[in-house]
Formats: structure tokens, C-alpha cells, sequence
């Protein structure tokens, strides 16, 4: 495969931070047994890994073709999840009707209960079982990351895309902390030490923009 080795530092930054802020909060929410949010979380997940896979930012067409690509026991709901649980719940708070299926859907909690089976007795409502669809995104994320490794044309649009957009990380994490300094906050009363790091986007150099200078 056709990989420049700076490619591969940004690859690795970026799954070290997709892995501890995308799969390491999915993660903790499982274990802290949080229930709206874990869905929420894996569904913003799907969301930018299909941005990735297609080497552009994400919209629905992608979304859809990610999921049943990598999770394709989900293909026939991949168009209501967007609609109702990414367009509804993590917008809006809701669980939003379909308007093209007229399906929504109903939440399971517990891992074992109904998932992906019609809510009886509502035949346009479909069970979906928190524990079961944010394990099945993980073990998405694994296959997918296995596949851009060694698939010329996934590493080439997941180049693409870093390129684009960049990715969230913690900023200047190689550097010494500051000293420790507590500043408090006018409006909260708290404090806040320097030695934090700031999380933002790094963006990769872009090389189609060689070494140009911005005009005066």
C-alpha cells in the first residue's frame, strides 16, 4: 500500500483520539449504566466514521452506506436511525417519526432485552437495545479501522477526510504543564488550573497546498 509516513502519524494520532474520545466514552457509559446518552454517543460515532469511510464530510446518503457496509444487521433501519434517533434524539431530544416509513422507535435498556423487533403492539415501532447497538458500532469501528490499514481506497478517503477537516484532540499534550495556577471563574465561583489541557481540532497540512505563502 501507497502510505507516506506522515500519513501514518496522523492516522495513529487520530485513532488514539477517536479511541479515547469516541470509544472510551461509549465505554464508560456502559459501565455507568447511562441510558439516552449511550445511544447518543454511538450514533454521533456512526456519524463520523461515515465522513471517514466516504473521505468527505458526512450528510444521510453516507450515514446509511457506512451502516450497511459495517453494521449491516441495522440496513434496513440505517434511513430511521439517521431520521429518527441522530435527526431527533441527538438534536432535539426526541425520538422522531419517520416521515417516509412512518417507523420510530422504542429503547431497550438492559443487554438480552428485544432489539430490532417490532414493538408489539405498534407494528411501525421498532426495539432498540442500547447495550446491543453500541457494541455492534465498536466492533464496526474495529472492522473498519482493520480495513482502512490494508485497503488502499479506504486509506485514501480516510486521508482525505483528515485533510478536510482534522480531528478533535488534546492540545499540546507533549508539552511540559504549566505551573499550577488557580483561576477562578467570576460567574461560577469555581477554579481552574492551568495545568489542564485544552481539547480543539488539529487540522493536518494539507499537501495539494504545497508550500504557497498568503499574500500581504
Amino acid at each position: 500500500m501507497n502510505k507516506s509516513s506522515e500519513e501514518q502519524e496522523q492516522w495513529a494520532e487520530f485513532c488514539k483520539y477517536f479511541d479515547r474520545f469516541v470509544v472510551g466514552d461509549i465505554e464508560k457509559s456502559l459501565k455507568a449504566d447511562i441510558e439516552i446518552g449511550t445511544i447518543i454517543l454511538t450514533v454521533i460515532g456512526i456519524d463520523c466514521l461515515s465522513g471517514y469511510y466516504a473521505g468527505q464530510p458526512t450528510d444521510r446518503s453516507l450515514f446509511v452506506q457506512f451502516v450497511n457496509e459495517f453494521m449491516p444487521r441495522y440496513a434496513t433501519y440505517a434511513d430511521d436511525i439517521y431520521e429518527c434517533i441522530r435527526n431527533g434524539l441527538a438534536h432535539d431530544y426526541i425520538i422522531k417519526t419517520s416521515p417516509q416509513t412512518k417507523r420510530t422507535f422504542k429503547f431497550t435498556r438492559d443487554d438480552g432485552e428485544d432489539h430490532l423487533v417490532t414493538a408489539v403492539p405498534d407494528p411501525l415501532g421498532i426495539y432498540l437495545n442500547r447495550v446491543a447497538f453500541a457494541k455492534d458500532f465498536l466492533d464496526a469501528k474495529q472492522n473498519y479501522f482493520a480495513r482502512v490499514a490494508n485497503e488502499q481506497a479506504l486509506w485514501d478517503k480516510a486521508m482525505q477526510r483528515l485533510r478536510k477537516r482534522g480531528f478533535l484532540t488534546v492540545l499540546h499534550e507533549n508539552l511540559p504543564p504549566s505551573p499550577s495556577t488557580n483561576i477562578s471563574s467570576p460567574t461560577s465561583g469555581s477554579s481552574i488550573s492551568t495545568q489542564q489541557m485544552p481539547t480543539g481540532i488539529k487540522l493536518p497540512p494539507n499537501p495539494s497546498l504545497g508550500n504557497s505563502k498568503p499574500k500581504p
